[in-house]
């Protein structure tokens, strides 16, 4: 009796020598993102004149320096990158936009490919499980959109298996390499705060007692200049952070999750500010005008105009950490006075947490080219409501995007049974366990990111959260990898592939 075809695949993949399943990979990566291009995808630099993190691109080409140091509404690391492109590649900022964020996109690829195999998955899943993300439609619409949420998902994966590999050798180059690799993580998004990476530094002072001295000076650098950022801030805005957005994320869970005639009740009796009236983020107009006209940094453009040079608004404003304040002032209040409507707006961030991070408004550019692929991905792998509806006596494919709320069963109930099976693992020290210390410890550092990332962000904001899920996406592959290879159901591909042979006959 023949090998089944799955098993055959499997051991030609697994006699394949190093560089051959390098090319494998590549190629499948070109195979794939080719097939997308046919299908219309292009690539998305709308962000750059437009979007709400991106100071004026004027600046960006002639003011960089000063900009930067004056921003205080996002980290420094992504306007870093635009202002060097921009200035680099004068005329062809897209192409090289694009070039990034492909070489971004395959970097991913394949150290998802290598975190897989750390925890000594079979070449087979592990590629099989890496090759399925990087088609993913959520993969592709974030690697043809301008902004960090792919890059930040690189740099994770890239965080775990450094991590992997100075828990497993230590050497001075790799904990090097994953403290420069954590400080891009938090120049990059305010969430993973400077005590997000004091943490990870101090787990593994203990975790690596012998080796205390190395990571001291490895990680003791990254972690001064990430210090002297929050210093920077202080002295000059008054907030040690590196958003001064808090209070105006936090809204969107708070404020803006009570009914807009409570709203008005509440503020009718002096009990909340008319601020929660006012949508965050609205252009300055819409504001009193006092705040417009707070004084300071004069002679500073990119803290004083109102409009950038692209007509957008400049959310880098002077008047936006004032009227931050105001919003996280009356966000407590309704916190403190009035706890159910912030136990509602975590609901709304749970339940937008567990979308498919392809169902996000600024990526209908290019969803709308995929619809078909996307509803495969949606309905097949992350159970999709509602499948269908009745309409003119006949059954539909029901797909509009945004247009209606809709539930993911499938990650709603896999995400969290992924991370409990994760701790589990991770957790379980017995000589039964099939993973060695340092697995252990990577589906540790797994779980945590995860964990951070999603308890964290649902706590402070609402309508973004699945787009900030992406960037643990890559580590939720992995427990999923870890999964599989240690369950049943590795072998369902090939009693499956039997079962077809049989019935073919």
């Amino acid at each position: 009796m023949k090998r089944p075809m799955v098993q055959g695949w499997a051991a030609r993949i697994e006699a394949l020598s190093s560089r051959r399943l390098v090319l494998l990979l590549i190629g499948l990566f070109a195979l794939a993102h080719s097939t997308y291009y046919l299908l219309g995808v292009r690539f998305d630099d709308l962000s750059l004149p437009f979007g709400v993190h991106v100071l004026d691109p004027e600046f960006l080409r002639h003011r960089l320096a000063e900009s930067l140091f004056y921003l205080h509404s996002q980290p420094p690391l992504f306007n870093l990158f635009l202002g060097l492109i921009v200035k680099l590649f004068p005329g062809h900022e897209l192409v090289a936009f694009q070039f990034c964020y492909l070489a971004a996109g395959l970097a991913l690829y394949l150290v998802l490919f290598a975190l897989l195999r750390s925890l000594a998955l079979s070449r087979a899943l592990a590629l099989g499980l890496s090759t399925w993300f990087m088609v993913s439609p959520s993969f592709v619409l974030y690697e043809h959109w301008l902004f960090y949420t792919l890059p930040m998902a690189a740099l994770l994966a890239l965080s775990a298996l450094l991590f992997h590999r100075v828990i497993d050798q230590a050497r001075a180059w790799q904990a090097a390499a994953f403290f420069s690799v954590l400080l891009l993580i938090c120049l990059l998004h305010s969430m993973f705060h400077l005590l997000y990476y004091a943490f990870v530094m101090g787990a593994l002072l203990l975790l690596r007692r012998n080796s205390r001295r190395c990571i001291l000076l490895a990680g003791g650098v990254p972690f001064l200049l990430l210090l002297s950022l929050y210093v920077k801030n202080s002295v000059l805005f008054h907030q040690f952070t590196t958003s001064s957005w808090f209070g105006m994320s936090l809204y969107s869970i708070t404020a803006r999750a009570m009914p807009l005639e409570e709203r008005r009740q509440l503020v009718a009796k002096g009990e909340l500010s008319p601020f929660v009236l006012i949508r965050r983020l609205s252009p300055l107009s819409a504001y009193p005008r006092r705040y417009l006209q707070v004084p300071g940094f004069e002679n500073v453009p990119a803290l004083r105009q109102v409009v950038k040079s692209t007509g957008a608004n400049n959310y880098n404003h002077l008047a936006y950490i004032a009227l931050s304040k105001e919003y996280l002032r009356d966000d407590l209040r309704v916190i403190f006075h009035r706890p159910r409507a912030y136990l509602v707006g975590l609901l709304n961030a749970w339940l937008c947490y567990f979308r498919s991070s392809s169902d996000y408004p600024l990526l209908y550019g290019n969803l709308r080219r995929i619809v078909p692929v996307n509803c495969l991905y949606d309905y097949l792998f992350y159970g999709k409501v509602p499948f269908y509806r009745v309409h003119s006596s006949r059954v539909q494919i029901y797909y509009a995007p945004f247009a209606e709320p809709r539930l993911y069963v499938f990650l709603l109930a896999g995400l969290p049974a992924l991370v409990i099976y994760g701790l589990r693992a991770g957790l379980r020290r017995d000589a039964g366990s099939p993973l060695s210390a340092s697995q252990r410890l990577l589906v540790l550092y797994a779980c945590f990111n995860i964990m951070f990332v999603a308890f964290v962000w649902n706590s402070v904001e609402v309508t973004e959260n699945h787009r900030f899920r992406f960037a643990t996406d890559p580590l939720y592959v992995l427990l999923l990898g870890l999964a599989l290879q240690h369950s049943r159901l590795r072998h369902l591909p090939g009693r499956v592939v039997r079962r077809l042979r049989r019935r073919s006959r």
